[in-house]
């Protein structure tokens, strides 16, 4: 019988080959044409997109480095949503360590999830809480997370699949540091906010 921490591990490195596999496709697809200046521009963009993307990956999955405020933003670039997706950042503490980056980045990626149709994810720091905001057309918080939040379990979150693992990934980041995630209703009746609050 499967743990939840193995059954999570496996989810992960399935979204991973996923997320990774799509570039990887382009330049295997794209190879034969190297030659030809549209393709090798092509090429060319997409291993910076590739090298990107796997520098994210090792953050946010992986041991990863530690990290400053200033570093979030470059991490991001490599985002899968990044085209669609921008990521604007306020005030934040100048060094967040490896633990709490990789939380912080992971909760970004979340918050970009919800914006299908595009649109901006602002991250914000507040009384020792890492605020996230999700603002674009159809903008919904994953069912995954909202469940996760009301109460529910984490083996029936884990049943869903590769394609919302990062709802049990934030959580389980967040609970390994004692941290406490919540929505937050805006004052202007906007989408609520992610919070996740500083160690009890």
């Amino acid at each position: 019988m499967k743990t939840p921490e193995i059954r999570l591990a496996e989810l992960v490195a399935a979204r991973l080959c996923h997320d990774i596999g799509s570039p990887l496709s382009t330049l295997t697809a794209i190879m034969p044409q190297a030659a030809e200046p549209a393709a090798h521009a092509l090429l060319s963009e997409t291993a910076v997109e590739l090298r990107q993307r796997h520098r994210l990956f090792c953050l946010c999955f992986g041991g990863g480095d530690d990290l400053a405020w200033d570093d979030l933003a470059e991490a991001l670039r490599g985002a899968p949503m990044a085209h669609r997706v921008r990521f604007a950042f306020g005030p934040g503490p100048r060094h967040l360590g490896a633990a709490t980056g990789r939380l912080v980045l992971a909760a970004a990626l979340l918050a970009a999830e919800s914006l299908p149709r595009g649109g901006e994810v602002r991250l914000a720091h507040e009384d020792g809480a890492f605020l996230l905001r999700a603002e674009g057309r159809d903008q919904v918080w994953p069912e995954a997370l909202l469940r996760l939040v009301a109460g529910d379990s984490m083996d029936a979150i884990l049943a869903e699949g590769p394609r919302w693992v990062l709802s049990p990934w934030v959580w389980s980041l967040a609970r390994a540091e004692f941290r406490d995630v919540a929505f937050l209703l805006g004052a202007d009746g906007g989408a609520p906010a992610l919070r996740i609050a500083a160690p009890a």
